[in-house]
């Protein structure tokens, strides 16, 4: 009789968690007991991260001055439009430049904003012409043969 109760009472214990968890649930189609409360104001949008500008060095493959814009012809036959804005600050070294002073084929360095995969606004140009090449540095070992002059036999 003992085994008999004892059995009963942790079968009653084991089962004890589930029917509290069954009565947790709420049935969907049930009214809500108290009203939901007021739906909060929306907040204003989050405002757009600014773009930072990039670094631009691209040889100019056309020009269209009356629409504001120079193209470059990617390696892979891609154009990539670059729209100069009124805010655009154009200059080749110290001196003001305009769009006009641009040629084709020359070499244009700045800053970019990208707007798309093949559309940049230009924020800044800061040196145009023809393509400049950078100077290498000389070899360690080789400037430190010409700094020490070979011992005369």
């Amino acid at each position: 009789m003992k085994k008999l109760l004892t059995i009963l009472t942790l079968t009653a214990l084991a089962a004890l968690p589930a029917t509290t968890f069954a009565a947790a649930k709420k049935d969907p189609a049930a009214p809500a007991a108290t009203p939901a409360p007021a739906p909060k104001p929306a907040a204003k949008p989050a405002e757009p991260k600014a773009a930072k500008p990039m670094a631009m060095y691209s040889e100019v493959s056309a020009i269209d001055v009356a629409g504001k814009s120079f193209t470059h012809n990617n390696k892979d036959g891609k154009v990539v439009k670059f729209v100069i804005t009124d805010k655009t600050d154009i200059k080749n070294g110290d001196a003001a430049a305009t769009l006009a002073d641009i040629k084709v084929g020359d070499y244009v360095s700045g800053s970019r904003l990208k707007k798309s995969e093949t559309e940049y606004e230009v924020i800044k140009i800061t040196k145009f012409g023809a393509k400049t090449e950078k100077k290498a540095a000389p070899a360690a070992g080789a400037a430190a043969a010409k700094a020490t002059p070979a011992p005369k036999k």
